[in-house]
């Protein structure tokens, strides 16, 4: 036998992928952590921490999944999604961006819009290309990025600008080697939205330089404008066959524990898509996506429930914070968030967010999560109910007039 006294002890950190190093642990789980630690020791917390809608899934979606689990429909789904599902995604988004879809040839159904971000990048990113986003945006964009060994560009979303893309500071920002543009609209955490004006011309940028676009419309049916949805670079004419849609029903339909998402883009593009996808998760669930399906092609009253709930809440909080003393506060078109400046109170947005959760049971998320265009800022989510906003409101006034009294 063999003596391996001298063996050196067992190290797992010198065995980790180098990409590890390039993407840090969510900001935002953390938050979670210290929340349930509180809440364990009895404490009343304000919940505006949490990036998804409070209400349950609507009865007639999960009665459409469960009856599909007693039909015994619990084999592997084709890698794609299941027929029926994929043409509901084609109708939908013919519906939403007016360009006719064929969701049979031109759609993947992904395990989360996330699964459908990574494989995007794995799909076309290759070494040392550069992909714009923007700053701040969800934090996530910038590590699948770096996985897939690509580089993250960011473009500032300036505030004076109501934190949408300047499309002459995107142009600046495109070099030899860039080949994606990301647009979150609405964005997270900002709520701010891509005006059909700004999104041409960010088209007229792509095509001149020959950029794939990556559209996360997530959000795009949470939008208090004038239109049902959210405008889209995927209406643009000519953009539709370099523009890969990112979507889901976790936040229009608040599914996001049944993890469904989906891809639109050309057949050229989908297939490239699912050389991937075949080999990530395989497929989604068979019965959850009859529930999918059917939230695509019924009656989409449960959808404009939730935003009447939400657009009350978004008027809760507005109207509060617009009255406390040194808080500044935009007004965005889109999703349930709000993104206040506090910088009148701290330069440091995790030290204001720590405070405010510790001593005054009120848990947001530090701007600084999302970029370093996000410091001296806090997202707040009104994922919570009128009376909670209420609640809360109440409750940030008094918090912030004490941190100030510190001095």
């Amino acid at each position: 036998m063999q003596n391996n006294d001298n063996a050196a002890p067992f190290n797992p950190e010198s065995l980790m992928a180098e990409r590890l190093g390039k993407v840090p642990f969510s900001g935002i789980r953390k938050v979670f952590d210290k929340v349930k630690e509180l809440e364990a020791a009895g404490r009343d917390v304000i919940h505006w921490q949490i990036g998804r809608p409070d209400f349950d899934t609507p009865a007639h979606i999960k009665e459409a999944a469960i009856e599909s689990l007693r039909k015994g429909e619990v084999h592997y789904a084709p890698n794609l999604g299941t027929p029926a599902l994929r043409k509901a995604i084609g109708n939908r988004t013919t519906i939403d961006t007016g360009v006719k879809v064929n969701g049979e040839t031109q759609s993947i159904v992904m395990a989360g819009a996330n699964e459908g971000i990574m494989v995007s990048m794995l799909a076309f990113i290759n070494p040392g290309d550069e992909v714009i986003i923007a700053n701040p945006n969800w934090h996530h964009y910038k590590s699948c990025v770096s996985l897939a060994g690509g580089i993250p560009v960011e473009v500032d979303a300036k505030e004076s600008n109501g934190f949408v893309l300047d499309p002459k500071d995107v142009e600046a920002k495109i070099g030899p080697r860039t080949k994606m543009l990301c647009i979150t609209s609405p964005g997270n955490p900002t709520g701010a939205v891509q005006s059909a004006e700004s999104l041409r011309e960010l088209a007229d940028i792509a095509k001149r330089h020959n950029l794939l676009v990556l559209s996360d419309e997530i959000y795009a049916r949470i939008y208090y404008g004038k239109t049902p949805v959210s405008p889209s670079i995927y209406s643009v004419p000519g953009m539709a066959e370099r523009t890969i849609i990112i979507n889901g029903f976790s936040k229009t339909y608040s599914m996001d524990g049944w993890r469904l998402g989906w891809t639109v883009a050309s057949e050229q593009l989908t297939r490239a898509l699912l050389k991937v996808r075949q080999y990530t998760t395989v497929c989604v669930n068979t019965f959850i996506q009859a529930g999918a399906a059917l939230a695509l092609s019924a009656d989409q009253a449960c959808v404009d429930e939730m935003l009447g709930q939400f657009a009350a809440r978004r008027r809760i909080l507005l109207e509060g914070f617009k009255a406390i003393p040194g808080l500044k506060i935009a007004e965005p078109l889109g999703a349930f968030y709000l993104f206040p400046n506090i910088s009148a109170f701290s330069p440091n947005s995790s030290e204001l967010a720590d405070y405010l959760l510790s001593e005054h049971g009120i848990a947001t998320v530090a701007g600084s999560v999302f970029g370093s265009a996000g410091e001296g800022h806090i997202r707040i989510a009104y994922s919570c109910s009128t009376d909670e906003c209420a609640r809360g409101v109440d409750r940030l006034a008094e918090a912030l007039a004490a941190f100030k009294a510190r001095g």
